[in-house]
């Protein structure tokens, strides 16, 4: 089996808030459907949940506490990451990291423990790309109902 080329561009992952501890020139792709557009980003809606997914979550699981429907929600938008559309973006993320250009995958989600983001960045992990998420959450949430 032919080993895939090693790239050498760095993968990252993050919120808004955590850009401020990127060092590296990087480019921002920002992996939302819709909602307010970051300054200085190239939206890819094709990395993002798809729109049904996204009314699930907004409408049955934010504020719930992840272990009762994350697994659904990975396992889904997973499938959502084999269409052709979204492959393409993936190639095309890969091409990018190749040449030697650093990609930071931008989403509005404040843990990206339970983010698409992670998902998208975990991706590459067979491709010899370790993404590494700016701005990670280091301490427990407690949901209280």
């Amino acid at each position: 089996m032919e080993k895939s080329p090693r790239p050498k561009g760095q993968l990252f992952t993050s919120n808004p808030a955590g850009l401020k501890y990127l060092k590296v020139e990087a480019e921002l792709w920002q992996i939302t459907r819709a909602g307010i557009e970051i300054p200085n980003t190239i939206l890819v809606k094709q990395l993002s949940p798809s729109k049904n997914l996204f009314l699930k979550f907004i409408n049955n699981w934010k504020g719930h506490n992840p272990d009762s429907w994350w697994h659904k929600y990975e396992e889904v938008f997973l499938e959502e990451l084999e269409n052709r559309e979204t492959k393409q973006c993936l190639r095309e993320v890969y091409k990018q990291l190749l040449k030697g250009k650093n990609i930071v995958l931008i989403c509005f989600c404040d843990d990206h423990r339970f983010c698409h983001r992670r998902l998208v960045g975990e991706f590459f992990k067979p491709y010899g790309v370790q993404a590494i998420e700016l701005n990670p959450i280091r301490n427990e949430q407690l949901y209280l109902f």
